[in-house]
């Protein structure tokens, strides 16, 4: 038998009470359970499973067996079936209906590539449905695939759903059909203008003829890009009457969003752009309604059309399908800028903001927050951090642009292993070299850790990581403070004993060094001077005063009361 008679189904179950759904199908073996394995590593209370599917020359249809078969739990069999079974489409016009062309689009999608047609085109030309139902094996392929994928989810069997599915197919085919030979369907031609076509079937109860007319009118034009030029167009021919206008837009964006369902088509409306960022920003501002965007200059001129359209509410399929590309491409492993991570970093922050403000039904905060959290993760890998700080000046320059980044990342996962990244440089011998040893004074550097520390703390880091961070920059402080010995400086100077703890005070209260042991470190040096006999001395004296009420202010800023009782 033919190599092209087989192939490998992954599937996958989120849990012990969902069903098994499939993800996607794959030629070789091989890498059919390495993708498996991806998908059970991202899902780790779910299973995974690989099935061969083969086709029997003698029967016609695919004969199925689990091959691998993983997950943190394993299902329990499944209960012989023996119910009848019952599809969501019961008749041809049934197939019509949103989910059942999205079912068509993805396991008929090679066959729709290739011949450049779409679901409702299939639907309503009689030629297109004898292409497909006489073109080999790709639509026993594509039964046997929702057959398949029904019997796990119902109570009947494979054969029983192959069955029904056929019938349900001969029904579809044989209407269009008998619909074409009695002169039933309209022929475009008929009509001047898509104005034209709608007023004169708007007042039946289904659109059918206008989409026969539609597709009829589209078969003269071969490519996505030529048909969707052709219904922009239409999209300036609607109709003035309100009843036939509403008609005649939801037809062109039904009609529309199948087209773009389709990279190629998708692709004919915004322009080839140098870069992923360059994709994702105009389908960005096509959904937000920016039709005169920056970004959408460069792009068709049916792009901003569609945008206005778009915006005023009248193609609100047409943006789901803008928001569905959208993610998708927000969430593809490419970079959108390639040759520059800050500016990669800019433009996620960019879209982010501009997305937060447009979400809703089509874009929900979930989505957009599972999206930019791979899209997060991408920048994290080491290769694109060690671009990231490249061109930096010094370990300071480093530390100052990780910290940075934590603004631009989303998920608690992506915060979590950039915190690694900024204990691992405060770790290495060149950023203590740099702080401990380093040109300047102490009192500069310190400071200058003490600010990185309090961006730490105001950070959405996971708790732990940002008690971490707060200990890593305050482990290096107190090198810096054991290198210098500014602590023993201060403390054994020749000013007034008073004058000194103060001085130690106000390197906490003024945020001079980290918190943590290097503020506790001065304060105990402090509170030594106060009660030594010197100072003790000092404080007796009605001139000192003020300067006790000032230590005692202090004190209490830093909760230091106890440590002075």
């Amino acid at each position: 038998m033919a190599a092209a008679k087989v192939h490998y189904e992954v599937f996958v179950k989120k849990h012990r009470k969902a069903g098994w759904a499939l993800v996607e199908a794959r030629p070789e073996r091989e890498d059919a359970i390495e993708f498996a394995q991806k998908i059970l590593e991202a899902t780790p209370t779910g299973s995974v499973r690989v099935s061969k599917e083969r086709f029997d020359e003698a029967t016609r249809a695919f004969r199925s067996f689990t091959i691998w078969e993983e997950g943190a739990e394993r299902f329990e069999a499944e209960k012989e079936k023996t119910g009848d079974g019952t599809l969501p489409c019961l008749s041809p016009d049934d197939l019509t209906n949103p989910s059942a062309r999205d079912t068509m689009s993805r396991v008929l999608n090679e066959w729709f590539v290739r011949k450049q047609v779409t679901p409702m085109e299939l639907m309503h030309s009689p030629e297109q449905a004898e292409d497909l139902e006489s073109g080999g094996t790709e639509l026993q392929h594509a039964i046997q695939k929702v057959a398949v994928a029904s019997a796990r989810e119902g109570d009947s069997t494979v054969h029983a759903y192959v069955k029904q599915l056929h019938e349900l197919a001969q029904k579809a085919f044989d209407r269009i059909y008998k619909d074409g030979k009695s002169g039933r369907l309209p022929r475009f031609s008929k009509y001047r203008t898509y104005a034209s076509l709608v007023e004169d079937f708007a007042d039946e109860k289904s659109p059918y003829k206008i989409r026969a007319a539609l597709a009829d009118r589209l078969s003269d034009e071969r490519g996505f890009g030529k048909k969707l030029a052709v219904l922009m167009e239409f999209a300036g021919e609607l109709p003035a009457a309100e009843k036939a206008r509403t008609i005649g837009c939801e037809q062109l964006d039904i009609f529309l969003s199948e087209i773009l369902n389709f990279d190629s088509g998708l692709m004919a409306l915004i322009g080839s752009a140098p870069e992923l960022g360059d994709e994702v920003q105009r389908l960005s501002d096509m959904f937000v309604g920016a039709a005169e965007a920056e970004s959408l200059a460069d792009a068709p001129a049916d792009a901003r059309t569609l945008t206005r359209l778009m915006k005023s509410g009248v193609l609100p399929a047409c943006r789901t399908t803008i928001a569905i590309a959208l993610l998708e491409r927000l969430r593809r492993p490419r970079r959108m800028r390639p040759k520059d991570v800050l500016e990669e970093v800019k433009l996620a922050r960019k879209l982010a903001q501009q997305l937060v403000m447009a979400q809703g039904p089509d874009l929900s905060v979930d989505a957009l927050q599972d999206a930019f959290s791979k899209r997060s993760a991408r920048l994290l890998t080491p290769e694109t951090i060690g671009d990231y700080l490249d061109q930096c000046r010094n370990p300071d320059h480093e530390i100052e642009k990780l910290l940075a980044l934590e603004e631009n990342i989303v998920g608690a996962q992506n915060k979590k292993k950039l915190a690694g990244y900024i204990r691992a440089a405060l770790g290495n011998h060149k950023t203590e070299g740099w702080f401990v040893s380093g040109e300047g004074r102490a009192i500069d550097r310190l400071h200058r850790l003490t600010g990185f520390q309090v961006r730490a703390l105001k950070g959405n880091y996971p708790e732990e990581d940002k008690a971490g961070l707060s200990q890593a920059f305050d482990a290096l402080g107190q090198k810096v403070l054991d290198r210098s010995g500014l602590l023993d400086t201060i403390a054994n100077s020749d000013q007034p004993v008073l004058d000194r703890a103060a001085s130690l005070l106000k390197l906490v209260t003024c945020q001079a060094i980290p918190a943590g042991k290097c503020a506790a470190a001065a304060q105990q040096k402090a509170v030594r001077l106060i009660r030594s006999e010197a100072g003790l001395e000092e404080a007796r004296a009605d001139t000192q005063r003020a300067k006790l009420s000032n230590i005692e202010t202090m004190l209490n800023a830093i909760g230091g009361q106890d440590a002075a009782a």
